[in-house]
């Protein structure tokens, strides 16, 4: 998006620290270094504000402003991505 609209840095930085989270949980619960249920909750809950963000948040209204085809195909398949995963 910050290639053809201007972003706001909170968007970068939300998105950053949910990432964060949710892999910073993952790898504890997987690793052993916390219960498996306690490190997935919280690392469910950031995912969901990821999804939440790209889907009705603050980028998902940037988005919604642009015109560009190449960009709304980029766009949708990031949250396609983020989504179900690779």
């Amino acid at each position: 998006l910050t290639a053809v609209a201007k972003v706001p840095g909170g968007v970068f930085w939300r998105l950053l620290v949910g990432s964060v989270v949710m892999l910073g949980f993952g790898f504890a619960g997987e690793t052993g270094m916390m219960d498996v249920q306690l490190a997935f909750w919280p690392a469910m809950a950031a995912w969901g504000f990821i999804i939440w963000e790209i889907f009705k948040g603050e980028a998902s209204q940037i988005n919604a402003g642009l015109s560009n085809d190449h960009v709304q195909k980029a766009y949708r398949t990031m949250t396609l991505l983020v989504t179900v995963g690779w």
